[in-house]
């Protein structure tokens, strides 16, 4: 074989071997795209991206100082709303200057910016006794949490025990800031007046 011919050869070789490449090449790129669009497409739907186990969360105000702590026996986040759900949440205020409330519930979710946490099933919100004043407990359903300005509201039946009175009614909201308890409706109950300490 000449040389002639060998280098024709060879040529037409490599010229059939980069033809070959560039074909697989934009078909690759091609079936890339088409995955693509397909992802792009396809709705996203609520799953978990992540789970914690035996979550504790202190919240801390500007000054570094811990406002409330919350702890869960599991957390489930959702990265398409940015929504976390809880399985037996409990919150407690850390306020030093206030007295100490609980919140425990059964399920728990709160929102994208963590301000707002609603509270499901066998929800008891607890304020500690005082020097002046008895152990408060409200037993709801469902309650919602603000965390600014530090608001539980519901529109559910409450049953409410202060000391030895004990109050129902439909609708509630306590304000932790101001210590103020607002029962909205149908409010029936026994008051007993609190002996003050001598």
């Amino acid at each position: 074989m000449n040389a002639r011919v060998y280098d024709r050869l060879s040529a037409a070789l490599s010229v059939g071997i980069l033809s070959v490449l560039a074909a697989v090449s934009y078909y690759l790129v091609e079936l890339s795209d088409q995955f693509a669009r397909l992802e792009r497409a396809r709705p996203t739907g609520h799953e978990a991206d992540y789970i914690v186990e035996g979550l504790a969360l202190t919240r801390m105000n500007r000054e570094g100082a811990p406002l409330f702590r919350l702890s869960a026996d599991r957390l489930t986040h959702y990265g398409d709303d940015n929504t976390s759900e809880f399985e037996r949440p409990k919150m407690v205020s850390l306020d030093p200057d206030k007295p100490l409330v609980r919140l425990h519930a059964n399920r728990g979710r709160t929102d994208a910016s963590g301000q707002v946490t609603h509270l499901h099933e066998n929800v008891l919100l607890t304020r500690a006794a005082q020097a002046d004043r008895a152990e408060l407990q409200v037993r709801t359903d469902y309650v919602k949490v603000l965390a600014d300005p530090e608001i539980a509201i519901t529109d559910r039946p409450v049953t409410i025990r202060y000391g030895e009175s004990s109050l129902t009614g439909i609708g509630m909201e306590f304000n932790n800031s101001t210590r103020v308890l607002d029962v909205l409706s149908d409010v029936r109950g026994t008051w007993v007046a609190q002996q003050r300490k001598q």
